[in-house]
């Protein structure tokens, strides 16, 4: 992360937030313990930095003349996860695909881990103490599309990786990830998390094979209103 200038250290101990202006020569103002705020010639961007990662992205776009521009970034510290991984944890969310179910990722100091901590789940609610120093988060929603909650905006206050997989009946479940910043939120890819291809699962956005052919049909046919197979339900 970039460094400012920084208040004495009796002072700076008690501000768990910093402000930061980004000047064509560089960042002035006073660095948080927990996160800073830092104004650039794009807007308001949020900044943090653990044992585990390193992040900067965008809260409020905005143009600010005069000032210089800010890089977003999402830097895991040991690298990637492996996607083994996850697909571990996921095969774990397909055994009880109606009952909501919670897994971690965390360092150990040489390897990530899975942790799975005591928890009570339902088809539509899910109660855990969250692990503490933990790199990724990810709970499941069962057969719902993969989406963030009020519930889980509430939740999910740490700096991590957070993650919610859904559809858990089809045959390609869903994945939306994001990163968190104590409750600043910005969508991340599967690239900036894991170290190999998303298989057996698609990613939020991603339309499915068999519903992009039916979307085509549906267009051929509203196209050319002669088509007899208009007349029925594709499937």
């Amino acid at each position: 992360m970039a460094t400012a200038s920084t208040a004495p250290a009796a002072v700076s101990a008690r501000r768990p937030v910093g402000y930061l202006v980004n000047h064509s020569n560089g960042l002035t103002g006073v660095q948080g313990i927990g996160f800073d705020y830092v104004l650039g010639a794009g807007g308001v961007y949020v900044q943090s930095e653990n044992a585990n990662m390193t992040a900067r992205v965008m809260v409020a776009p905005c143009t600010v003349r005069g000032l210089a521009p800010v890089t977003e970034k999402v830097e895991l510290a040991h690298g990637p996860i492996p996607a083994r991984l996850f697909e571990v944890g996921l095969r774990w969310f397909q055994d009880t695909p109606g009952t909501e179910r919670f897994f971690a990722v965390r360092w150990d100091g040489h390897r990530y881990r899975l942790v799975v901590p005591e928890q009570e789940g339902t088809a539509s609610s899910l109660k855990y103490t969250p692990p503490p120093g933990v790199v990724a988060e990810f709970h499941s929603h069962g057969s719902s599309r993969a989406f963030f909650s009020e519930t889980d905006d509430g939740d999910e206050q740490g700096f991590r990786i957070y993650g919610v997989v859904g559809r858990l009946g089809d045959t390609e479940p869903e994945l939306n990830l994001r990163l968190g910043v104590y409750g600043h939120f910005a969508p991340v890819e599967w690239p900036q998390v894991f170290d190999g291809p998303h298989t057996g699962l698609r990613l939020a956005g991603e339309v499915p094979e068999s519903t992009d052919e039916i979307a085509k049909e549906v267009i051929e046919c509203l196209t050319t209103l002669i088509t007899p197979s208009c007349w029925t339900t594709p499937g």
